[in-house]
């Protein structure tokens, strides 16, 4: 068999699937408790359909929260990668992961960002289960990688955890902070030495001050909220439609307008970003 090019996709939903989560990090802006009753199902049909019409092929990236939270996240994911593409980030312990294990071709998975809340996993005695899910989908041929926030006061934690993991072929990697913490706003406030303790990316912490300068967001690429709204970033509120009625896509990119980017989409996906500027030309 031919494997699948993953860099086949030409447009990207950046899915904020649900802000609910069974963690409670101190250092997330975003979480709400879980109230299952409150969980949206994602609309297969109507978002295949919407897909569709669009024409492109797509990479839905989910994220929250937590989305192995809604329940049929599985068997969305199966119908989406007959043709598209699909990525995550997920704290990787609940029960769908192992079931996306099973039903889920690799080959079509971008990767999979399993984050690592060293504080959470600890004081729920998950560490094993979250070992155990990474190798599972590690060893079915998911392209999978650790990262942990690079919150200033979990260091010694994480360096713990980071041995550990080590031990068992996983390499833990850092993101920075983003938000405030004693008064001091992150990620412009690490140290140069905090900056070389957790070896974080300073061309990454820099890509959140972009404003005046160009971005794909709304183009080939755009945000997408729990209710399914589609915007072109978290900064911009110009409603482009939603993944159940359809998306009209900007024919042109445009220059940031936000002192400070949380999510800086021309950052995450550089490959897009890049076909976003050649087709500029």
């Amino acid at each position: 068999m031919i494997p699948i090019k993953k860099n086949k996709y030409t447009a990207w939903l950046h899915w904020n699937i649900s802000a609910q989560c069974n963690f409670d990090c101190t250092y997330c802006f975003g979480k709400i408790p879980v109230n299952r009753s409150e969980l949206r199902e994602i609309d297969i049909e109507k978002l295949l359909g919407t897909l569709e019409k669009d024409g492109r092929i797509f990479r839905i990236s989910f994220t929250g929260g937590e989305p192995f939270l809604i329940p049929n996240i599985v068997e969305a994911c199966a119908a989406i990668t007959k043709k598209h593409f699909v990525s995550f980030n997920s704290n990787l312990v609940l029960p769908n992961v192992e079931k996306f294990a099973d039903r889920i071709n690799p080959e079509r998975v971008v990767f999979i960002q399993a984050s690592f809340h060293s504080r959470e996993l600890e004081g729920k005695k998950l560490f094993d289960k979250y070992l155990t899910n990474f190798q599972l989908l590690k060893s079915r041929g998911f392209e999978i990688l650790a990262e942990a926030v690079a919150f200033p006061t979990d260091y010694e934690l994480h360096d713990k955890y980071k041995i550990i993991l080590k031990e068992n072929g996983i390499d833990l990697k850092f993101a920075p902070f983003v938000g405030s913490l004693n008064s001091k706003k992150y990620p412009q406030s690490y140290s140069p030495a905090e900056i070389i303790k957790y070896g974080l990316d300073e061309e990454r912490i820099k890509a959140h001050f972009q404003k005046g300068k160009l971005c794909n967001a709304g183009f080939n690429a755009s945000v997408v909220y729990s209710n399914g709204d589609v915007y072109p970033c978290f900064q911009i509120k110009e409603k482009m439609g939603s993944v159940n009625d359809g998306i009209e896509f900007s024919d042109t990119l445009r220059k940031c307008p936000a002192k400070f980017c949380g999510r800086p989409l021309n950052n995450y996906d550089r490959r897009l970003f890049e076909l976003g500027i050649v087709s500029r030309q």
